[in-house]
């Protein structure tokens, strides 16, 4: 007999007023936006179409909606919303074949992990470069805000702090390089630390 998931619990009342609760919905919101990336990605290395991945991503947030109440949030958030879309993802491919889904030597799994690291190691690399940008000066801090927040051109930069252009990408390129070396440098020994 072929085993089947019931992924959409019955709704009850008291499920739906926890996620009406503010501070669910807030933590909801947080974590689904941490993994949203992540779990695209898995999605998409596990499906044949964008098309797919996308329709799947949107099923996955809903089960994730409905199942929150489940959730430890002691434990971390994108394993076990890899867990669901594991889930859809085996229901895509059941509804496809009307049959049993087999993924080769547990490839599915191996995927889940690798998300879960990919995601870890950019959280690592995103907590050095704030410490790393805290150690620019004021001006190089100020020339990367006018570039990449304010979205100005060399040329733009260079009128408003009396640089030339050139000037303008110079810096901009030291800095760049200086901050990848301190990143570099605070992801290793973290990793040293850790390991």
């Amino acid at each position: 007999m072929e085993e089947t998931f019931d992924v959409v619990p019955e709704a009850t009342g008291a499920s739906q007023s926890a996620l009406s609760q503010p501070r669910t919905r807030e933590l909801l919101a947080r974590n689904w936006v941490k993994a949203q990336r992540s779990l695209m990605a898995f999605i998409v290395a596990s499906t044949p179409q964008f098309s797919d991945a996308e329709d799947l991503l949107q099923e996955v947030a809903a089960e994730v909606a409905l199942r929150f109440d489940d959730y430890d949030p002691s434990r971390p958030f994108l394993p076990w919303a890899l867990w669901v879309a594991k889930i859809k993802i085996a229901d895509f491919y059941r509804a496809r074949q009307r049959g049993p889904v087999v993924f080769l030597d547990d490839s599915i799994d191996v995927l889940a992990e690798a998300c879960v690291r990919v995601q870890e190691t950019l959280s690592e690399e995103r907590f050095a470069l704030e410490r790393c940008l805290t150690k620019l000066t004021d001006r190089s801090r100020t020339l990367l805000n006018l570039r990449y927040f304010e979205d100005m051109k060399p040329q733009e930069i260079g009128g408003i702090l009396g640089m030339a252009s050139q000037s303008v990408r110079v810096s901009l390129s030291r800095i760049r390089t200086a901050l990848s070396e301190c990143v570099l440098k605070a992801t290793l020994k973290a990793t040293v630390t850790d390991g």
